[in-house]
Formats: C-alpha cells, structure tokens, sequence
C-alpha cells in the first residue's frame, strides 16, 4: 500500500471509530453523519485489505490489525494537534484536547483526584488519560508518543526529553522497628550482607541503579522476595525481617506510624531525583504546557506536605 493514496480524513475516522466502540457515536463525535462514517470505514477497509472492526453487542470492536493501528495513528493525530495548538492560543476553559499521563503508584494517589478536581473546574472540556506506567516502558512511552507526561528517575532521562524535578532524595536501609538492626543508625558492610532485602520487579532499572551502587562498594545484596509494586515493600518490611532499600523521603512518608526502622549505609550512594518528563517536541506546547505546570504544582505541594524536606522547583 502507498499512504501516499490515503485521505488523511480516513485517519480521523479510524481514530473516532476505535474510541467510541460505535459507528453511531463515532458520527457524533465527529460532525457528520453515520453514512459518511460507513463509507469512510469501507475505504479504510479496502486500503488495508482488514476488516478492521467487526460487531460486537450494539457497537464494534477491533480487529487484531486495527489494535495494531491504533496507537502510531493516535500518536500522529496528536502530533498534528500539538503543532497546531503551538501556533494558536490554548484556552483551558474550551479547550477539548486529550493528554496522556503516565503514573505509578509513588504518584498516583496524589496526583489523580487534585488534578481531575482541577481541571473540572478550569478546563471542563479537556480529556485525561491516567496510563498505567509499565515499568521500565515509561522512557518508551514517553518517546512512542503512548504518553504525555510520566514520572522517571534522573538517571533514565535523556537529551530527547525536558524534565522538571519534583524530588530529590538519598537512600536508607529501612528495617522492622523490632528487627535486629534496627537500634544501629549506621551498618556495617557486615551488617548488609548478613540482610536479606526485598526489591520491585516492575523497574528492574532502579533495582539495577542499587545493586550497582552496592557493588562499587563490594557488596552483592540478597534478594529474598520480589513484588509488584513499590508501596508493598513498606507494610512487607514491616512485619518480617527483611530489609530494603529505598528513597528517606519516601520512607518518611510511609513510616507514620513509626513501624520502620532507617539505618544509614556505611558508604555514600548516589542521591536520585523523580522528574515529570516530556518529549522536546512538546515543550512550547501551550496545552502541554498548561497541564504539566498543574501537574507539578499537585507533585510539589503533595510531596512539600508529606515529608520533611521541600522539593526543588529547579528544572
């Protein structure tokens, strides 16, 4: 096939089709009329050689191809929308744009119900899309225009991005307030052989950063258990005797009960920083713009009023 030969319309089509599950709605959506949206399917259908979607209860559904379609034509309509809004003016309050924000479970709760309030209020017509960041995907997703905006370490970030810094942060061995070690301030390089630590398995280069670190100082640490997602090691540690090692600012955050114990490490570990990051092509996006200013002043004063040091604003 030659893309030459398509009508990029056909692309909108698609686009309204794969949202709204509907032909019906789909029309709507757009403007024109269920018949004009049928015929553009049938081109779609014969240029690709796929049925596309099929019926699927009182809507469609997409084939295996039209899955396969739908992110790289979203990914380019969005780009076409954000080159557009850089020459024209971003209104929050009629603004009807969608953005694509990546979260985890270090910013999810925070981040979420501030925003959606907010934007409720200020840009009533705007679509978010909280996208699950699947571990160490985020920089991908970043990049494959999957996402807006998404939360990553310093160390993951590179010159084909702008971040902004929400946190800043040094590690802790975090231990049961009843554990053995637990009334030493500083361990021995003994000590933290003698641990068994648990560790994430959903960003295997944060896991990596650490074991490195560990090494460069002449530890290998014993990994006992693995889980899913970061603020299960905290109630994990907790009850047994496993160790960790994690962000002080987050385990202050964690730690309101007084049920962990933080011993320092014998030997100094690079600090880590938790950066918004978003592609260079967005950066005097208005809309862009617009929403991650929100997006940061929420991660500021959430983390500013959760723990006991002041994030920096710096970019």
């Amino acid at each position: 096939m030659n893309v030459r030969e398509l009508d990029l319309n056909l692309l909108l089509v698609f686009n309204a089709i794969y949202t709204e599950r509907s032909i019906s709605k789909a029309a709507v959506k757009l403007g024109i009329t269920q018949p004009a949206v049928s015929n553009a399917l049938r081109r779609l259908r014969n240029f690709t050689g796929d049925t596309l979607f099929y019926k699927s209860g009182s809507g469609v559904a997409p084939t295996r191809a039209a899955a396969t379609l739908a992110i790289p034509i979203s990914h380019a309509l969005d780009t076409v929308e954000r080159g557009l809004s850089s020459v024209r003016s971003f209104d929050p309050a009629t603004s009807r744009r969608t953005f694509r924000i990546g979260v985890n479970d270090i910013i999810h709760d925070a981040l979420v119900p501030a925003l959606v309030g907010y934007t409720r209020r200020e840009a009533p017509n705007l679509m978010l899309e909280f996208v699950q960041q699947v571990g160490d995907r985020a920089l991908e997703m970043l990049k494959g225009g999957e996402v807006d905006l998404a939360l990553l370490p310093n160390f993951a970030i590179d010159d084909s991005l702008v971040s902004a810094k929400v946190w800043d942060d040094s590690f802790t061995i975090i231990v049961a307030r009843n554990h053995p070690t637990a009334k030493r301030n500083r361990l021995t390089a003994d000590d933290i052989r003698e641990l068994r630590f648990v560790v994430t398995t959903h960003v295997q280069r944060l896991r990596t950063f650490i074991d490195n670190a560990f090494r460069a100082n002449g530890i290998e640490r014993v990994t006992a258990c693995a889980v899913a997602d970061t603020h299960n090691i905290y109630p994990l540690v907790a009850v047994s005797d496993l160790a960790a090692c994690v962000g002080r600012f987050h385990a202050d955050r964690y730690n309101m009960d007084g049920s962990l114990a933080m011993c320092d490490l014998p030997f100094e570990l690079p600090k880590i920083q938790g950066r918004i990051a978003w592609a260079k092509e967005a950066d005097e996006d208005e809309g862009h713009r617009w929403v991650r200013e929100r997006v940061l002043e929420i991660l500021h004063s959430a983390f500013k009023l959760h723990g006991s040091r002041e994030p920096s604003n710096a970019f």
